[in-house]
């Protein structure tokens, strides 16, 4: 099992398992990958990121379908899930600047019946809010739709990763797309 992974990649393979494998020897000549368990879902690890996403761009990988780069992974259970997030997604405190918007995602695969993605983002995106203003004396500005600054929350069963994309990235990077 891969421990150290910076990136999630979805297939558009509708779960052909031929076209999942076909991704993932695509994927395995410029990173470690394996499949995450859940169908069209593969994690990786690539030595850079920047030069993954300029190749994904580009279509060097038949049957990708998206990618979410990951800043930060570790393994959580339903029970510390928050708990761990909480703890850990103040590393982006100081990247959201005066009158920048940010918003929250959460893309769950497994832990259905122990928690919610709408419980995720309601209580670590209102941790960050009321960080934000605590650290930095103003009420920061959320928007879901189009943010500044997005964090994104990718669970995949007892695997979490945390990630910071900016406008630009998803301008600049069609295939990064967040749900």
């Amino acid at each position: 099992m891969l421990d150290d992974w910076n990136v999630v990649v979805i297939g558009d393979g509708d779960g052909d398992r031929d076209r999942e494998e076909g991704l993932l020897e695509n994927l395995e000549k410029d990173g470690e990958f394996e499949r995450s368990g859940f169908r069209d879902v593969v994690i990786g690890s690539v030595e850079d990121i920047v030069e993954f996403l300029e190749d994904a761009e580009h279509n060097k990988y038949p049957y990708l379908k998206r990618v979410i780069p990951i800043d930060d992974a570790f393994f959580a259970s339903p029970e510390n899930l928050i708990d761990m997030l909480k703890k850990r997604v103040g590393q982006y405190i100081d990247e959201i600047e005066p009158g920048e918007t940010f918003g929250f995602r959460v893309e769950r695969r497994g832990m259905k019946e122990e928690i919610s993605s709408q419980k995720v983002e309601r209580e670590v995106g209102g941790y960050f809010y009321d960080l934000v203003e605590k650290v930095h004396g103003r009420k920061p500005k959320v928007n879901l739709k189009n943010p500044d600054k997005l964090i994104t929350i990718e669970i995949v069963g007892n695997r979490c990763g945390l990630s910071f994309i900016t406008r630009e990235m998803r301008e600049k990077y069609s295939v990064i797309k967040v749900k």
